[in-house]
């Protein structure tokens, strides 16, 4: 089944192209951050950015395991990419659309969808969700919940397509 790339999924293949990233083994955290020139620093708290003098620094939580630490970096990566100013000046409603714009960005840059349709998901929902998570190197839960909008994304796909199928056998009569 062909699937149409979102805006979002677009995007997130064109900065893996640009940065030579075609495959799920080639995704370096480390190699990501210097490719944007973000600084990153370990330490015993939230994960957070913060930009000081036009240079970006991400604080990564050390007591998280590398699979959350490379969530956290995509999610600060999103405001890195997309978003200016100091959160704690903007007003709440700002603030929520900003964190659910890097939430999306992150289930989307993590799991890249052009990555995602290239493998063979078994048909149980427990395996799918070991393959994506090992294979991807990102949590259970992140796997559980990507694989969902992936699933969700090829049923509006199949229903947009008999859909259309219906509406042309409609018109020839």
């Amino acid at each position: 089944m062909s699937i149409q790339l979102s805006y979002l999924e677009e995007e997130v293949k064109k900065i893996y192209y640009k940065l030579n990233i075609e495959t799920p083994e080639d995704i370096d955290l480390e190699r990501i951050a210097a490719a944007f020139r973000i600084w990153l620093h370990y330490e015993q708290r939230e994960s957070c950015m913060f930009q000081i003098n036009g240079e970006y620094s991400v604080v990564l939580d050390a007591r998280a395991s590398p699979q959350e630490q490379w969530q956290d970096f995509v999610h600060e990566l999103c405001h890195v990419l997309k978003h200016t100013g100091n959160q704690f000046h903007m007003n709440r409603m700002f603030r929520q659309l900003q964190e659910y714009q890097a939430n999306s960005f992150m289930y989307h840059f993590c799991v890249p969808t052009f990555m995602l349709i290239k493998l063979k998901l078994p048909r149980l929902k427990s395996e799918a969700i070991k393959l994506i998570g090992d294979t991807f190197n990102v949590t259970y839960s992140l796997a559980a919940k990507r694989l969902e909008i992936f699933n969700r994304k090829q049923f509006s796909t199949l229903w947009h397509k008999n859909l259309h199928q219906i509406s042309k056998l409609n018109v020839r009569r």
